[in-house]
């Protein structure tokens, strides 16, 4: 009974991001180029999945409402962007090699961690962000952890009591 009211929970939540990325309701999901590529991965305090596609690729549409529903979904706690591959062709050469499309990338903490190559369920996708969340979540929880030993804490670096 507790399992079938999740399982309603869990279907109406996707029927409800569902229907905002079909109505055009996602701006979560920012433009990729060399301007903003510095500020929008490789200084962001979130996780960061980049969507290499292009207007051809018929998966990569496919690809682009799995996108705008995790974008929704993770609102706030990794951030999605979109390059356009056949836009940026001199700005592609700082991802090579990319074998296909679509192409997604995930960054943390400005550094590449995986790739996914070709067209992928949006379950999968979401299974890759939680693990992505969820050790950067202990990785919080071990640094605060770090400040302390044998019940003395030190106070964090730049600390100034002064």
């Amino acid at each position: 009974m507790v399992i079938l009211k999740i399982l309603k929970i869990i279907i109406l939540t996707l029927c409800v991001i569902s229907l905002l990325s079909i109505f055009g309701l996602c701006d979560e999901i920012i433009e990729l180029n060399v301007d903003n590529y510095e500020a929008e991965v490789l200084k962001s305090d979130v996780p960061v999945v980049i969507d290499f596609w292009a207007s051809w690729c018929r998966y990569c549409k496919l690809m682009d409402s799995i996108i705008e529903r995790l974008a929704i979904f993770h609102k706030n706690k990794v951030k999605f962007v979109k390059v356009d591959v056949d836009k940026s062709p001199k700005f592609l050469n700082n991802f090579r090699p990319l074998r296909g499309l679509p192409v997604l990338i995930f960054f943390k903490g400005g550094v590449e961690i995986d790739r996914i190559i070709g067209f992928t369920p949006f379950l999968t996708i979401n299974d890759k962000i939680m693990l992505i969340l969820k050790e950067e979540k202990k990785e919080q929880k071990d640094k605060k952890k770090d400040n302390c030993e044998g019940g003395i804490c030190e106070p964090p670096e730049g600390y100034d009591n002064d």
